[in-house]
């Protein structure tokens, strides 16, 4: 529609110059064409063409023609137009922008479109002033990452402890979370909210080395509001000392909400090197919601007022090939910068759509800043987007005594509140009930709904939990249980279970061996039983569950 605007506009001024007659765009035939199956410049060639020639001889055919046909496909056209107006719209938008659409609509049938124009208009005003009241403080909330926790939760006991720290840990991050609309009007306020806030924590013993900016519920920005992000950026590295500026655009919309190209400009002063070009993902990422890569949906262009239309930089990579988009700045001659340059030679680019992706990548910072010996921030993966593959490389290496010794150092990392000797009587007894298994890639473990009979824990290899007829899924690595809540609690299996890699190995404790457990060595089972508990734990501070009010923090 944009390209077809601005053919339009040339093609008038084309036509003023040289004296002919202005020429209108007629969204009936822009929508006739699209249906028809047009696409490319040959059709549209075509279409060109074939209009010179009705225009030269259309009025000796017309007479040819039944009037049924232009009236049948002039019923289909209106059909087509009010269907992707008022249904394919709903819940696109807020109960007042959808309102204004049915108001336009109704006026225009009953009124004509002088009346429509009019009535869009004022309705535009009314919702923009509406939403612009709703959302008068710019700012919902502001808060520290010490209560939140990303889905990078499989760290190593160093990690967590560093990250626990309240001198080198999550306390370390400050989010500030933005809604509605924001303006000319409103901006100033956000800014002064954003600086007042900084100058307050620099006079903590807790300033803040990573802020994050989260726009996921912001509806709409104005070009004084972008260039106003775009300042605050290099205000809050100069002013407050902070070491790393993450922007979050929010999901699924392709950037960020406003004309301007946001993205870009937040992006070129990053100080970020580029990921290494010739790593390679290793990994099929299209195949890890389901059996087959077709079930999945595919990515979809969507026309939107966003930063998407500029020019934006962005990365094709990641899981299922889907477009990333976001800014992270980074100060230079930083702690932090020689981090994240570590950091990004794992990652295909520095994006966050998600405030989970900030937080891991900001968690990942906060790790390889205290000690930079430990790999992609002490995440078995690394940040979302990682290039280090899922599948194990020393899968197919390993002697029996070296798998042992992995497994025990793994599940030894499990009990890091506990003193080195009782951990290491918990482990030597959980290892002598394991029994060991194989399994190969695309083989199910268990099906969703499937009776619970044994935990899992994944020594190599990667497995793939899922959601039937969903694209929610989720990828366990190695050093993790499996299925311990179903063997605990007695539930049924959550979801399906598939291998992943092209082979995993997995220690199996059944419900025979854990009712022995529990009856011969009750301690250890207490052990697992706070193992089950930590996993809860976590997935109850995940960020989707008490960022947007959903849980209270207790």
């Amino acid at each position: 529609m944009n390209a077809e605007l601005i053919s339009h506009g040339y093609s008038n001024f084309a036509s003023g110059i040289f004296g002919g007659l202005q020429n209108y765009m007629c969204y009936s035939n822009s929508v006739l064409y699209a249906k028809s199956g047009g696409e490319g410049r040959i059709s549209s060639l075509g279409a060109t063409f074939a209009s010179v020639f009705l225009f030269v001889v259309g009025p000796a055919i017309t007479s040819y023609l039944p009037r049924c046909m232009a009236g049948t496909l002039l019923l289909h056209i209106g059909i087509d137009l009010v269907l992707e107006g008022v249904y394919d719209s709903l819940g696109d938008y807020d109960n007042w922008e959808y309102a204004a659409i049915w108001v336009i609509a109704l006026v225009m049938t009953f009124w004509g479109m002088t009346a429509a124009l009019l009535a869009g208009v004022i309705a535009a005003m009314s919702t923009y002033a509406v939403q612009s009241m709703t959302f008068q403080n710019p700012i919902r909330q502001v808060m520290k990452a010490t209560t939140l926790r990303s889905s990078a939760w499989n760290r190593c006991a160093t990690s967590r402890r560093i990250l626990r720290d309240h001198h080198t840990g999550r306390s370390r991050i400050l989010i500030f979370q933005l809604n509605g609309h924001l303006f000319f009007g409103n901006v100033a306020q956000m800014t002064d909210t954003i600086k007042e806030t900084l100058t307050e924590q620099k006079k903590t013993d807790e300033i803040p080395l990573i802020v994050i900016i989260d726009f996921t519920l912001v509806v709409g920005m104005d070009s004084s509001a972008a260039h106003a992000v775009h300042k605050l950026k290099k205000i809050i590295h100069r002013l407050f000392l902070v070491e790393v500026c993450i922007f979050v655009t929010g999901t699924d919309r392709g950037g960020f909400p406003c004309e301007y190209a946001l993205t870009q400009a937040l992006n070129m002063e990053s100080g970020i090197a580029p990921p290494a070009p010739e790593l390679d993902d290793g990994v099929d990422w299209n195949d890890i919601g389901g059996h087959q890569q077709h079930d999945q949906p595919q990515p979809q262009n969507h026309h939107s007022n966003s930063d998407a239309n500029a020019n934006d930089d962005v990365s094709t990579s990641g899981f299922g090939g889907r477009v990333r988009r976001g800014s992270i700045s980074v100060a230079p001659d930083t702690a932090s910068m020689l981090a994240t340059r570590k950091l990004m030679r794992h990652c295909t680019g520095c994006v966050c759509e998600s405030l989970d992706e900030a937080l891991i990548f900001a968690e990942d910072v906060l790790v390889l800043r205290v000690d930079d010996n430990i790999e992609n921030g002490g995440s078995v993966y690394g940040p979302k987007g990682s290039r280090q593959p899922p599948e194990d490389p020393i899968s197919f290496s390993l002697s029996p005594d070296d798998e042992l010794d992995l497994a025990r150092w793994a599940l030894s990392d499990l009990f890091v509140n506990i003193d080195k000797h009782h951990a290491s009587v918990a482990v030597e007894t959980m290892l002598s009930i394991f029994e060991r298994k194989e399994y190969r890639k695309d083989e199910m473990l268990w099906e969703e709904d499937d009776s619970s009979s044994n935990a899992l824990f994944l020594v190599t290899g990667t497995l793939l939990a899922y959601l039937k007829g969903t694209t929610t899924s989720e990828i366990v690595y190695r050093g993790n249980f499996v299925g311990e809540l179903g063997l605990v609690n007695g539930t049924n299996r959550l979801a399906s279970l598939r291998c992943l890699s092209e082979k995993a190995v997995v220690y199996v404790i059944d419900k025979a061996a854990w009712e022995r457990l529990k009856r011969d060595n009750v301690k250890v089972a207490a052990m697992f039983n706070d193992i089950v508990i930590l996993y809860m734990a976590h997935r109850v501070q995940h960020v989707s569950n008490r960022y947007f009010g959903a849980m209270m923090p207790i």
